[in-house]
């Protein structure tokens, strides 16, 4: 489910949905307007903001219906996990098969869920701004970041949960790097975040070379960022290429240095991939750059966002294996 909240959250931003509904209503908000007039009333809330006024000022109802329905689904699904997650850890835990010490193990999960609550709304808040078409790319990248805490939790509880710790020597150095490579993808997704918040793929639409030059004359920091939001696009765009550059040699190289390491299966399985992912990944992420041309591809991005966070969840079980299921060799120390 939180897979798919995450395609969810790609489709909604990748077809300008996010702003549709402009009210936060919890419990009301489950339903979607159940006749005309009220469609018509969401409707006119929409056309109060400065999306509509300045971008989709030619749009109808139906074309209203269309984004409003990703937005409302997104929030839906949200609302859906909370209650898939809550109800049967009371059973569990009333039951006795959740013990009582294990509860803020799994807890911590709700709050993570009710965090993303609050920053999607936020991020939400910011487009409704006056003068605003677009969410904060910052707001954007902080409720990416969100998921991807949760993301990475909620896979290391299964990973301890199907595969318990056992004490075993390992190599700590290997680890060490695995650790690296994985903040690398966190911190790549946060750019990511940025990125797709700008629209700064748009920018500079080929590759290797950024218009015309692997180091664009566009490149610099303009500050604050987000009154300049248009003047770093070219820049968030030469960064993130080449943090996937960089992450690329250091998946090949982790690769390379645990070609020997003595581990159970899991381990390698993991290790091919991590490989595999990430060629994916930076194909992916060409594609959706050489195809943007005035709109990033909706199929193109929405797979480069679900292949990262699959690389993630393979670092995240790498990085476990790496200590509780790997054996040391001393050959690669």
């Amino acid at each position: 489910m939180v897979f798919i909240q995450i395609l969810l959250g790609g489709i909604t931003r990748l077809t300008g949905s996010g702003l549709s509904i402009t009210e936060w209503k919890v419990i009301l908000g489950v339903l979607p307007p159940m006749n005309a007039g009220e469609w018509q009333e969401a409707f006119s809330k929409y056309q109060q903001f400065d999306q509509y006024k300045l971008v989709n000022s030619h749009m109808n109802l139906e074309q209203f219906k269309y984004i409003f329905f990703w937005e409302w689904f997104h929030r839906l699904w949200a609302r859906s996990m909370g209650f898939v997650f809550l109800l049967p850890l009371l059973y569990f835990w009333l039951k006795g098969i959740v013990k009582t010490h294990q509860v803020p193990r799994y807890g911590i999960l709700l709050l993570l869920g009710g965090l993303a609550g609050v920053v999607g709304w936020i991020m939400v808040a910011s487009g409704l701004e006056e003068d605003m078409v677009l969410v904060n790319p910052v707001k954007l990248m902080m409720h990416l970041l969100v998921a991807c805490m949760i993301f990475m939790y909620l896979f290391r509880l299964i990973l301890e949960d199907t595969y318990p710790k056992t004490i075993v020597r390992y190599d700590r150095k290997t680890r060490t790097w695995i650790t690296f490579l994985l903040i690398l993808i966190v911190v790549q997704i946060g750019f990511g975040g940025l990125v797709a918040g700008a629209r700064a793929a748009l920018n500079c639409t080929t590759w290797p070379l950024m218009n015309g030059s692997f180091i664009p004359a566009e490149v610099g920091i303009h500050v604050p960022f987000d009154e300049h939001v248009p003047e770093n696009n070219v820049t968030l765009q030469f960064i993130h290429r080449m943090i996937a550059y960089t992450l690329t040699i250091l998946a090949v190289y982790v690769y390379w240095r645990t070609r020997n390491t003595l581990a159970k299966p899991v381990f390698h399985v993991y290790r091919n991939l991590m490989l595999l992912c990430i060629i994916a990944q930076v194909t992916l992420g060409v594609l959706t750059v050489i195809n943007s041309q005035g709109a990033v591809p909706v199929t193109l991005g929405v797979l480069h966002q679900l292949v990262a966070f699959l690389l993630l969840n393979i670092m995240v079980g790498l990085h476990y294996f790496a200590r509780y299921r790997a054996y040391s060799n001393s050959s690669i120390r």
